[in-house]
This record gives C-alpha cells, sequence and structure tokens, in this order.
C-alpha cells in the first residue's frame, strides 16, 4: 500500500501499490515524493471535489493547487471500503466544472 487516508468527507481511502503501479507510467509525477504527499493532502483538505463525469454516482474528483500552474487530481472510487484512489495525476485545470458536491 502506497498509503492509507481520511478524506474531507472523514471517508477511508487507500491508494494501492497495485494501482500505483500501473499508473505511474503514463503520469511519472507520482515517483515524486512532493506530489504524493500534495496527493494525499488534496484527499484530506481539497481546493475543489467534483462528481466524475463517468461516473458521478461512485468516483469523486478532488483538486488541491500544486504548483501556480497546476493542480494535483486525486480520482476516487466509493464502492469499495475502504475507498480507492483510481488515479492521480497534475492537470492545468479543473475538468469538472458543472456539478459541485463540496467545498464553496
Amino acid at each position: 500500500m502506497i498509503f492509507k487516508i481520511k478524506d474531507c468527507f472523514d471517508q477511508d481511502v487507500i491508494f494501492t501499490k497495485k494501482k500505483f503501479n500501473r499508473k505511474k507510467q503514463n503520469h511519472p509525477e507520482l515517483l515524486k515524493k512532493q506530489f504524493i504527499k500534495c496527493v494525499q493532502n488534496c484527499l484530506a483538505a481539497p481546493d475543489e471535489v467534483w462528481p466524475d463525469y463517468s461516473n458521478p454516482a461512485n468516483k469523486k474528483c478532488y483538486y488541491k493547487k500544486y504548483s501556480q500552474i497546476s493542480y494535483a487530481k486525486v480520482v476516487v472510487w466509493f464502492t469499495d471500503n475502504p475507498a480507492q484512489v483510481v488515479t492521480a495525476f497534475e492537470i492545468n485545470y479543473i475538468k469538472e466544472k458543472s456539478i459541485r458536491v463540496c467545498k464553496d
């Protein structure tokens, strides 16, 4: 396991080694300790949280400012207990701007 943390909704969320190993090939920022720390902060204290377009009932997208020009985006699947990180990566915009979940 890469980490286990409580998110801003007080839900347990895990990032498994299996998922990490699959995602790091397309998202090399996952290899940076600073980025993984930001991913954890993103879950615990996100700047914004949105439902995922592809599956709004079961997935949420968490965003946290990572640099002056980018965010860390973490997608979490909530059908399992604990919830699981589907992916995490750096992005320069917030894709989901039409359905608000939390954070005013």
